[in-house]
C-alpha cells in the first residue's frame, strides 16, 4: 500500500475509535489481526479477541483518545506517535477505578496486508499513565502477567 492508502485506512479506523463503533474498527482489520500492547505484554490475536481487547480498554477508560501529532511510512507499515489521553472510569484487568486522568506519550505501529490493517502495536510508559491516573502500578502488572499466563479470566 502507498502511504496516502495507509494514512486513509488509518483514519478510518482512528475515526472508528472515537466513536466506539467495534464493526467499524474491526473491519479496517485483516481476519487474523492482531493488537499488541507492549507494555503489558499482552497480544490478541484475530478480530473476536481484538475486540474483545478494544472493549475492554474503551470500558476501562471511556475517553481513551490518542491524539496523533506525527506519521513515518515504510513497506505496509506507518508509525505515528502522539499523546494518549483517557480517564479511568471502568474495571481494567480486574482493578477498580480510580477516576484519575492521564496524558502519557506514545507510539504505535501498524502493519498492513491484502488492503488493510495487519495489526497494531502499542507503546507507552505503563508506570507513567498509572502514576497520573493513580492506580496500582504492581496490580496492573501482575494483572497482566497472570492474562498472558492464562491464569487470569479474560
Amino acid at each position: 500500500m502507498t502511504p496516502d492508502e495507509m494514512h486513509a485506512l488509518f483514519q478510518v479506523h482512528r475515526d472508528a475509535e472515537a466513536r466506539r463503533d467495534y464493526d467499524a474498527v474491526l473491519d479496517t482489520f485483516t481476519p487474523d489481526c492482531y493488537l499488541a500492547t507492549t507494555p503489558l505484554g499482552t497480544r490478541s490475536q484475530g478480530r473476536e479477541a481484538a475486540r474483545a481487547a478494544y472493549v475492554a480498554y474503551f470500558t476501562a477508560f471511556p475517553d481513551l483518545a490518542p491524539v496523533d501529532e506525527g506519521f513515518a511510512y515504510g513497506d505496509d507499515v506507518l508509525v505515528s506517535w502522539g499523546q494518549l489521553r483517557g480517564t479511568s472510569g471502568g474495571e481494567w484487568l480486574g482493578i477498580p477505578p480510580s477516576g484519575g486522568s492521564f496524558s502519557v506519550p506514545f507510539t504505535n505501529i501498524t502493519t498492513f496486508a491484502d488492503g488493510r490493517m495487519a495489526g497494531e502495536t502499542i507503546s507507552f510508559d505503563l508506570a507513567t499513565l498509572c502514576e497520573q491516573a493513580g492506580l496500582p502500578l504492581e496490580q496492573v502488572r501482575a494483572a497482566a502477567k497472570a492474562r498472558v499466563s492464562g491464569s487470569a479470566p479474560s
